[in-house]
């Protein structure tokens, strides 16, 4: 595995060599990436079920080991396999970048960026770990900055801001849990003998501080503001995989702590909340890149609907359950990785096609870029949980779980576990008309704005041959979902290794696939059985009640989601505005929401610090015999301090 990262570093490093000659450090860059992550991925999947161990040579602060463990072998697995399909998509798609940045820094930036997943998932100490988390976080920030634009700057410090929460708990979880195993390598952090009150504090500590990176309620007001923000293939990466990392570690950390109940209960309420709120802001948007962004809240809540089973079962000695839950929100981090990836890389895509991300305004792609749209319906139908896709064989085992939960003698399990089947069926809903809205609006009907679209074509063959491999992955983990289970399974027993229970009763999804294939055949026999009219169909406008069709009688993303904002209007802002010139000009309709959260939570936060950061001020005077008093007076400070507590 030291190959590998050594591989990465040394791509990085040749980027940046090139600087002067970007077009080349482009291809040179991402082509190594792409031909390194693929290799990557080969040799993770071969060793799925060892233990790999790396020190770093040389003489360091905290002689850094990394150790590799089937969960974490899966997960770098994982990161390779989408860095390669990401890298091969950016061969072609970073050229448009050349204008806004040097592609020989957003080239190594990427190297940069996958060799820091990759070694966070590894690190086996406190101080590596927090080393290389803050490194991985700064250069997802970097990455963001390469789309430069008017609030650029705000919204990466927003992303930095929520991360450096995230962050603090984080260090303050692991220092403790250091403290008590009297030592900061993770191996000596098992059997801890802690009590019931220091569990929970470490548990949600270690929640609040991946979770803020995973984009968890209520820490989810960054996904919209970065994710929009990144160029496309920094948003694939980031959602599909840069927050995976975050829940490898919590699973990681969270598995060292005594097993209380209590954790999955949170685990399920958090989860349910994400996934509610996540899809009804994904549903509300009419920005088809924030859309796609906010439904990954959603299904991080649908991945802790899964870990709430599963740490649900390790506090009640329940191993069918522990065991379910665990492989649900394996099979969901998977399946969740390769749609939302290729979401974002097909948004990438119609965003360079029409330069919008406004649905509004957009319409009839399937005729300018065909290829795009198909694999574009197929991701669509695969985040909607649609058989015989990936995304219904993993909610299928999360809705096992939360069945089984459901049935325990317990009243506060039954109580959870029905709120979380009824959380899941509400979203798996309004995710189907999230995704109808999206995909019909911008690849169905005719173009709402003609100049949007009249430039559109389709992309390259080296674009869509990463695009159709992840396609065929949602068809194809989706189909042979017991195989997946059963690779799973071999690693959830590293994870519970005292358990004899199996995985029972999963679906035949190649019988369901045919079963769907028969039932689509049975229109077209009954047509030729009844000899149905062959003829050419004749082409025409939409009947528009006798008057002459105008683009403009279509309807709109607004208009499909416009009784979800009234029937949710006391959790939902936004505003609607009408512009008219003249009597006989055209209205101009917009509307823009606002998310609830960020105007009631963070908001009066951040304009609490900027009021005391204004009266602080005043002690920055410029008067060099102040500074030396504030200095001496600080040190008094310390040596009472010293001297009473310590």
């Amino acid at each position: 595995m030291q190959t590998i990262y050594t591989l990465f570093l040394v791509a990085s490093i040749l980027s940046l060599v090139l600087y002067k000659k970007p077009l080349l450090a482009q291809k040179v860059g991402f082509g190594l990436a792409s031909i390194l992550s693929l290799y990557a991925a080969v040799f993770f999947f071969s060793n799925l079920n060892d233990t790999l161990l790396w020190k770093l040579p040389g003489n360091f602060i905290s002689a850094p080991l990394f150790k590799l463990e089937p969960l974490g072998i899966f997960f770098s697995f994982l990161i390779s396999l989408i860095a390669f399909a990401v890298s091969l998509f950016s061969f072609e798609y970073a050229k448009h970048y050349e204008k806004k940045a040097n592609l020989a820094v957003f080239a190594s930036l990427f190297n940069a960026f996958i060799l820091s997943m990759l070694l966070v998932v590894a690190s086996d100490n406190v101080f590596s770990f927090m080393l290389l988390w803050e490194v991985m976080t700064l250069i997802s920030a970097l990455l963001i900055l390469i789309n430069d634009g008017k609030e650029a700057s705000k919204n990466v410090m927003i992303y930095l801001g929520i991360a450096q929460i995230g962050a603090f708990c984080l260090m303050v979880a692991l220092l403790i849990m250091a403290s008590l195993a009297g030592s900061f390598e993770f191996s000596t952090f098992a059997n801890l003998d802690i009590s019931f009150g220091m569990s929970l504090s470490l548990f949600l500590l270690l929640l609040i501080g991946f979770g803020s990176k995973a984009g968890m309620f209520p820490f989810h007001v960054w996904l919209p503001l970065a994710y929009c923000q990144s160029p496309s293939n920094a948003s694939a990466l980031m959602s599909g995989v840069m927050i995976k990392v975050a829940l490898f570690a919590f699973i990681k950390f969270s598995l060292l702590l005594p097993q209380y109940v209590q954790f999955g209960y949170i685990l399920l309420f958090f989860g349910g909340i994400s996934c509610i709120f996540g899809i009804i802001y994904a549903l509300i948007s009419n920005d088809y890149k924030a859309s796609i962004a906010y439904s990954s809240c959603e299904n991080v809540g649908i991945i802790f609907l899964g870990l709430g089973g599963a740490f649900y079962g390790l506090g009640t000695n329940s191993a069918m359950i522990a065991l379910l839950g665990f492989i649900a929100a394996l099979f969901h981090i998977l399946n969740h990785a390769v749609f939302k990836s290729l979401l974002f890389m097909l948004s990438g895509n119609v965003y360079n096609a029409t330069q919008t991300r406004n649905m509004d305004l957009l319409g009839g792609l399937h005729k300018k870029m065909p290829i795009t749209s198909l694999i574009f319906f197929v991701a669509a139908l695969s985040i909607c949980a649609l058989p015989p896709l990936n995304g219904f064989a993993s909610e299928w085992v999360i809705y096992k779980t939360m069945v089984i939960g459901g049935i325990e003698k317990d009243v506060v399990s039954r109580f959870f576990f029905t709120l979380s089947i009824i959380a899941l069926s509400i979203t798996g809903a309004m995710a189907i008309m999230a995704f109808s809205k999206l995909y019909g609006a911008v690849f169905l009907g005719t173009a709402r704005d003609t100049k949007s679209v009249e430039e559109a074509k389709e992309v390259s063959f080296i674009q869509l041959l990463p695009l159709g491999f992840l396609a065929s992955l949602c068809i194809g983990i989706g189909i042979f979902m017991n195989d997946i289970v059963g690779m799973l399974s071999k690693i959830v027993f590293t994870l519970i290794p005292h358990t004899s229970a199996s995985p029972y009763g999963f679906i035949s999804m190649p019988l369901i696939a045919m079963v769907m294939i028969l039932c689509a055949m049975i229109p077209f026999v009954l047509l030729y059985l009844f000899k149905a009219n062959t003829k050419e169909a004749r082409v025409t406008d939409p009947w528009a009640c006798g008057f002459l069709y105008n683009k403009s009688m279509q309807i709109g993303s607004n208009a499909f989601t416009g009784d979800i904002k009234k029937a949710l209007s006391f959790i939902l802002r936004y505003e609607s505005e009408v512009k008219i010139d003249g009597y006989f000009s055209k209205a101009v309709y917009t509307h823009k929401t606002h998310d609830f959260f960020w105007e009631k939570l963070y908001e009066p936060v951040i304009h609490a610090i900027m009021v005391i950061a204004d009266k602080i001020g005043v002690f920055q005077n410029g008067r060099t015999n102040l500074y030396a008093g504030y200095i001496l007076i600080y040190l008094c400070l310390i040596l009472m301090f010293g001297y009473y507590f310590l």
